[in-house]
Formats: C-alpha cells, structure tokens, sequence
C-alpha cells in the first residue's frame, strides 16, 4: 500500500516538473500572449496563472498583458476607499492603455470632475481602440457640440457601427448604470436640433416636425435593428437618441 501511495506521489510530481520544464522552454512572447489572453477572459484566472509559476509571475506586469486584461470584477465607482495594491494594479492598466479604464476614467473626468476636454481625450483613446461604450458615448458628445459638420458626421459614423455591432441596447444599459453610479456635476445638453444632414424630403422628421417619433428607448439585444425606422433619415434617428440620452440628466 505504501508503495502504491510513494509511485502515486512520484506521479504528480514528475508530471508536474513535466509541465513546469515546458513552460520554462517557450519564449516570453509566447508566454506574454497566453497570459494575455487569460487575463481578457478573467481575472480571477490570470492571478492564479501568474501565482502558479514563476515564468507567468516574471511576465504578468508587462504592458500588452495590462492592456488587454479584464476589469470587469472592479467597480467602475467605488463608494469605499481602494486598497492600495488594487489602486496601483489598476493605474498600471490605465497607463498601459486598457480600453476598459481609459472608458471609465473619461466618464469620471467628462461628467463627475468637469475635466471636459481631458474627459473627451479619455474617450476618443478608448473609442479608437473599438470599445463600444466610449465609441457610442463620444458619438453622442460629438453630436452635442454641434458647430462643425466634421463633429455632426463623425458622431453619426461612430453611432451606426455601434449599431451595426448589434450592441447598442448593451451600451445604453451599460451607459446608463455607470451615470446612476457617480456624482454628475457636468450634465451634457443638446445645443440644436441635429438635422442639418437631412435632405431627405420624405423624412418624418423634417416634414412632420419631429411627429410620430418614438418614445423612450428600444431596450433591445438580440434585435437592435428593431431602431430602424423608415419615416426617418439616419440624422433625425440619432437626433432622437441625442435627447434620449440627455434626458438621463434631467
């Protein structure tokens, strides 16, 4: 029995020097890459990877790791003090340029710390790395600003393939907790009607004055084309989902 119980042991542990010497003969960059992609999926993962062998531990600050991993378990507003290894791990994200917290911290400055023009780079940074709620949010701002026809074109442009992503319903929702989250001290306001694009002459719209349109928004997931509406030209459709929005803050 106790021979049995010694080769069992024996086992384990040359399948486990097994694992380790493999790991040890692949390159960082290999490493990196796998630790990177734990890390998109879970966090919770990706500590226990990098705390099961040393190779993992030497390589999990690097930046395209930070970059890319998940933050989902950390709330986006904290109401109680962070500790201070998770402040630091976090601000090692942020500066490496996770997608996820540039998104949060551009929110934080836009709307709470009326650092409006920093909120605005935190977002178009995270916007240009594809993360929908920073590329529908900006979208909204630019259409808020008004003035330029560049500013009024691109939030059109930004607007649409969030929703061809088929994931505006999701961003509404998301969007809309992370405001119920934080203080607001800068609430965003529609300065005009954003319709100087529509030259559609049977668009609702325009002809109708805006009658018909819906009310309040399609909270939708599976069916975010259930938007299109075909009285509408694209510029009054996002128009109406300018006021929604600013309807948050009112």
């Amino acid at each position: 029995m106790s021979y049995i119980l010694s080769s069992s042991k024996k086992f384990k542990k040359t399948k486990r020097d097994s694992y380790i010497s493999t790991l040890q003969s692949l390159p960082d960059d290999l490493l990196i890459d796998i630790l990177s992609r734990v890390g998109s999926i879970s966090f919770t993962d990706f500590f226990n990877a990098k705390l099961s062998c040393r190779d993992f531990l030497e390589v999990s600050e690097e930046k395209f790791i930070m970059k890319n991993i998940s933050v989902e378990k950390f709330h986006a507003v904290p109401w109680w003090e962070v500790k201070d290894e998770i402040s630091s791990f976090l601000k090692a994200c942020e500066e490496s340029g996770n997608p996820e917290l540039l998104y949060r911290q551009g929110m934080m400055e836009f709307f709470s710390l009326k650092k409006v023009e920093s909120g605005e780079e935190y977002l178009k940074r995270a916007m240009e790395m594809e993360h929908m709620e920073a590329s529908y949010v900006y979208g909204i701002i630019l259409l808020c600003k008004g003035g330029e026809y560049s500013n009024e074109d691109q939030g059109i442009k930004l607007l649409n393939a969030v929703k061809k992503s088929r994931k505006l319903g999701e961003c509404r929702e998301r969007t809309k907790a992370f405001i119920l989250s934080m203080w607001v001290n800068n609430p965003i306001a529609k300065s005009q009607e954003l319709i100087t694009s529509c030259h559609v002459e049977t668009c609702g719209g325009r002809n109708n004055g805006g009658g018909g349109r819906r009310r309040g928004w399609p909270w939708i997931y599976e069916r975010d084309e259930d938007i299109k509406d075909d009285n509408f030209c694209e510029a009054c459709i996002w128009d109406d989902e300018v006021s929604l929005f600013c309807k948050q803050f009112s």
